[in-house]
């Protein structure tokens, strides 16, 4: 079983712009709580295609990496541009240029556990969550998924990393069915895309394992090498939702309080902003994920 990047390349850049923030990021308000934090100090881990480490917009948050789909333990270059992506919108850096992730200070580790042609298999996603849980990480981010259940190998890895304090976000998948693994986990925070429109994206999987929904279309972020690229799936929503948490766990740890994940998922399911039908539903779960909503802060 392969489990796949949840993401379609819209459009690739090879100048680095003026800085911008994206408009999911805006969306989510992540902005109005730079501030207050920046997420300092809080790793996250992106089990994923790799990164491109030197990238301007991702060099000074990138901490340490390691490969799971090859003997070449230290090649973590991200060939796909899938990681890249995902760590420049959990954590691209605020310096003038390219782009701000919604946590610009949060510090990448990364766990290359998709080979460059953007599938891998359970037992380097279930090393890579072994490692995040040694390297203790606060947030573990995984914009992959299959539609089939893997089993309990890759279920009892996730109940490692839960126990272990960390919370975790996956992607639910874009195949406009029901929620794939690993986000239809209880221990997963469940991640479906919205559009600017605020609909669901309509590639987007649906059902009742959704817990949260984030822009996840057009979204705009790092790509190698030292570009940047426009792509879109559950795979963009994910790292919003991830980079939010980061902000939330830098914020309370600055007061002396240490979230776990239980308390995590209880903010999203009473503060995010409900969509669609009224209360919790198939399609956008608890509602958009909203920073300042979250933190009761305007």
């Amino acid at each position: 079983m392969k489990f796949k990047i949840q993401s379609d390349v819209i459009d690739i850049q090879s100048v680095a712009p003026i800085q911008v923030i994206d408009w999911g990021v805006n969306l989510i308000q992540a902005p109005q709580m730079w501030s207050i934090t920046k997420g300092e100090g809080i790793r996250v881990a992106i089990l994923d295609t790799g990164i491109d480490a030197t990238h301007p917009d991702l060099a000074a948050n990138y901490k340490k990496g390691m490969n799971f789909t090859t003997n070449n333990f230290t090649d973590i270059m991200d060939r796909k541009g899938h990681g890249t992506h995902c760590a420049g919108i959990i954590a691209g850096c605020d310096n003038s240029i390219g782009i701000i992730g919604v946590a610009p200070k949060a510090e990448l580790y990364i766990a290359k556990v998709l080979a460059d042609d953007g599938s891998g298999l359970v037992e380097a996603i279930v090393k890579g969550i072994d490692w995040a849980i040694s390297e203790q990480v606060d947030i573990i981010s995984m914009s992959l998924g299959s539609s089939n259940d893997p089993g309990p190998v890759l279920h009892d890895a996730i109940k490692r990393a839960h126990e272990a304090g960390i919370i975790i976000v996956a992607a639910t998948g874009n195949k406009n069915t029901h929620v794939g693994w690993p986000a239809s986990y209880d221990e997963v925070i469940a991640v479906g895309a919205i559009n600017r429109n605020l609909d669901r994206a309509t590639f987007s999987n649906f059902g009742s394992e959704t817990d949260v929904a984030a822009p996840g279309v057009d979204i705009y972020s790092t790509y190698p090498v030292n570009r940047y690229a426009k792509l879109s799936g559950t795979s963009m929503a994910t790292p919003m939702v991830a980079g939010v948490i980061a902000l939330i766990l830098a914020y309370y740890r600055d007061i002396g309080k240490k979230l776990t994940p239980n308390q995590i998922m209880q903010l999203i399911r009473e503060h995010s902003v409900d969509l669609g039908e009224k209360g919790v539903d198939d399609m956008f779960g608890n509602g958009l994920v909203n920073v300042c909503e979250l933190m009761k802060i305007s």
